[in-house]
């Protein structure tokens, strides 16, 4: 395996990582998640619109460094406002590392990366929507400093950009089949 680099998406990235995360989601199938594993990619469309705002990055290996690289895994973020408090986070809408480089700390370094690039643009946390039954989900995330928004908490001026966003997942026809909470790590 050649050398791994974080760097933001370049154009050429965006038709590869569809396939990407269709690999990544295969997982699912094993715990009766087939309809979510079967769910339709990012467009190339919607990828644009993260790549175009500097908020989406890649994982790539390449064998030497004249080379770009192949992405392996990727992560799109918005920033979400947080509405009276004055302050922003960003909200991790999608993280999807290759199968064949599962559980080498890729994800991990991507976060790691996400939180950094947030620290350096003045934003104060970090939020994501994961489920709650799923393994390399939410106890994943805890791993990594996140924790549990409840439902009393996500009432609260703090939590307003991502009440926003989990209540569009809980009732969205399928990412609510599943139970899904918000999660909140502060930087």
């Amino acid at each position: 395996m050649g050398s791994i680099t974080i760097r933001n998406t370049i154009a050429s990235d965006l038709p590869l990582l569809p396939a990407l995360e269709t690999a990544a989601y295969e997982p699912f199938r094993a715990i009766g998640m087939a309809d979510f594993a079967n769910r339709q990619p990012p467009t190339l469309e919607e990828l644009a619109a993260y790549h175009d705002t500097g908020h989406a990055w890649v994982a790539a290996v390449s064998e030497d460094e004249a080379d770009s690289g192949t992405p392996i895994a990727f992560v799109l973020v918005y920033v979400v406002n947080n509405d009276g408090l004055g302050w922003k986070s960003a909200f991790i809408h999608e993280i999807s590392v290759s199968p064949e480089y599962a559980r080498r700390g890729i994800g991990k370094t991507l976060i790691d990366h996400v939180a950094s690039w947030a620290q350096q643009n003045g934003l104060r946390a970090l939020d994501l929507a994961t489920y709650v039954n799923v393994l390399w989900c939410k106890p994943y995330f805890e791993r990594l400093g996140f924790r549990v928004v409840d439902e009393e908490e996500l009432l609260m001026n703090e939590y307003s950009g991502v009440r926003r966003l989990i209540m569009c997942e809980w009732h969205d026809e399928l990412l609510g089949r599943w139970r899904r909470v918000a999660m909140r790590k502060f930087l």
